[in-house]
């Protein structure tokens, strides 16, 4: 209400106090002095009180005045901590029949994965990419994006038990969520569009492994997003990147495939004691290459590995492959870590994160 300067003089208070006494009794003891006009009273006060109670304070104009508390150039101010970015995930999902084999080893490995998500991670949300949704009818540069709110399955496999095709997975969709992903893809120029679509098997078969929903359910919206319609690492390493941000939101990226992926050669692999050489050797070179600590190195060996001789053994077709570049590219300068694998007969059932989890509390 007032300057500073008013609340450190005394005087201000003081004086008028002083001038209105003394006048009062000289008025009253002098007829001649209760004549005397307020200036020439005030400079017989001057005799009586120190000259500095007349001084005119300076102040600063009202431009240089600071509404800021001073801070010592010593002093640190705290910031609030920053919030660490979700990990990212690929999941080796297997086939259909992987949320019905319980012995399978990998059923205990998806299961603890789902359980370190959800109680560990605590995610706002899960944006998911499956090998099995490449857009068909469009060019290999197009993206799309589910921004259904309430989902249902696609049954993408033939042969199965008729209770396979039972299978459901309680999900809800985000729209807006959908929408500000097809803008991140339109900020990093990847062509992009919305649509209704079901779950694909990639999706719903692991996932009701590591979410089953009576113990351990995904209790936040889930967005499927396709791959591009091509065998493009590096288009796939840009896709992730494109979504990064989505991370420093809470929001864990899951990617889904399999390291080593080969139908063709399933029948004949299946029973023998030993897997096929190339599901060991295209693995262990895969490892080594998500696993290199800076991320330019590891998008480079990672591009090599598919000039590999034994890479089309691994992938006829690319298409399990490519969710692993993109949870790369997501990751950014995040160190990628396999947490486990398998190999068996014409596959390899690797795990990965990319990214530290949450500190406990």
């Amino acid at each position: 209400m007032f300057d500073t300067w008013v609340l450190r003089r005394p005087a201000f208070f003081i004086l008028p106090s002083i001038v209105i006494i003394v006048a009062l009794v000289m008025s009253a003891s002098s007829p001649a002095l209760s004549l005397l006009s307020l200036p020439q009273i005030l400079t017989k006060l001057k005799a009586f009180l120190p000259v500095s109670y007349f001084k005119t304070p300076t102040t600063a104009p009202l431009s240089t005045l600071s509404t800021t508390p001073s801070v010592s150039s010593t002093t640190t101010i705290s910031q609030p901590p920053k919030m660490p970015k979700a990990p990212v995930y690929f999941f080796s999902h297997g086939g259909p029949d992987v949320q019905y084999n319980t012995t399978h080893p990998v059923y205990p490995i998806l299961q603890s994965i789902g359980k370190e998500i959800t109680q560990k991670v605590k995610p706002s949300a899960v944006v998911v990419f499956s090998a099995h949704w490449q857009p068909e009818n469009v060019g290999p540069d197009e993206i799309h994006v589910n921004n259904a709110e309430k989902t249902d399955l696609i049954y993408d496999f033939y042969g199965f038990p008729p209770h396979f095709y039972k299978a459901t997975f309680p999900s809800t969709g985000s729209p807006s969520l959908a929408s500000h992903i097809i803008s991140l893809l339109a900020k990093s120029n990847i062509r992009a569009r919305g649509l209704s679509r079901g779950l694909d098997h990639g999706v719903f078969s692991g996932f009701n492994v590591a979410f089953p929903p009576a113990s351990n359910p995904l209790a936040v919206p889930l967005v499927q997003v396709s791959l591009f319609n091509s065998e493009n690492p590096q288009a796939h390493f840009l896709l992730g990147e494109a979504v990064q941000s989505l991370r420093e939101q809470n929001i864990v990226i899951i990617c889904t495939g399999m390291t080593v992926h080969n139908l063709r050669d399933m029948r004949l692999a299946f029973g023998q004691p030993q897997p096929m050489p190339y599901a060991v050797s295209f693995d262990n070179a895969l490892k080594e290459a998500v696993e290199q600590p800076d991320a330019e190195k590891r998008k480079e060996e990672m591009v090599r590995v598919l000039k590999r001789p034994d890479a089309r053994q691994a992938h006829p077709w690319m298409d399990h492959l490519m969710p692993l570049y993109i949870a790369a590219g997501a990751a950014g300068g995040d160190r990628g870590r396999q947490t486990w694998t398998m190999h068996e007969a014409s596959f390899a059932w690797a795990q990965y994160r990319f990214g530290e989890l949450p500190e406990e509390k």
